[in-house]
């Protein structure tokens, strides 16, 4: 598996996070099917999209940006290789690999001050 190949959905997933809610990726990261897999990456996809047309205007700054580094053919090219997979083994590999990577994106809108404690975006600059 090259890791090279997972590109695009972590970054999706991602902008799925961006308010801190993660059931896209943990709902990803639990299929122990290929089907069910491809079943939760269609749903993420169809809310992607829907958020791509009409992007909350209090949403962060790098989520937007990175929702619009999001190629929509290696994406595809990204699904095809996760149907492709022949052991539950290798798609249970793949699927980590892509949640801990969109989880490793979303850190960067989480926001925290000195003290540890969360800030809302645009507080203290």
């Amino acid at each position: 598996m090259s890791e090279e190949k997972y590109i695009q959905i972590p970054k999706m997933l991602a902008v799925l996070a961006h308010d801190g809610d993660y059931h896209y990726i943990d709902r990803l990261g639990n299929s122990h099917a290929r089907p069910l897999a491809l079943y939760y990456l269609r749903e993420a996809l169809r809310d992607f999209n829907a958020l791509k047309r009409s992007p909350p205007d209090d949403m962060h700054g790098d989520a937007k940006k990175l929702m619009h580094e999001v190629n929509d053919a290696f994406l595809e090219v990204e699904i095809e290789n996760i149907k492709n997979l022949q052991s539950t083994q290798e798609l249970r590999e793949v699927l980590s690999l892509i949640c801990a990577k969109a989880l490793a994106k979303t850190s960067r809108f989480i926001e925290v001050s000195e003290k540890g404690q969360k800030v809302e975006q645009g507080e203290g600059e």
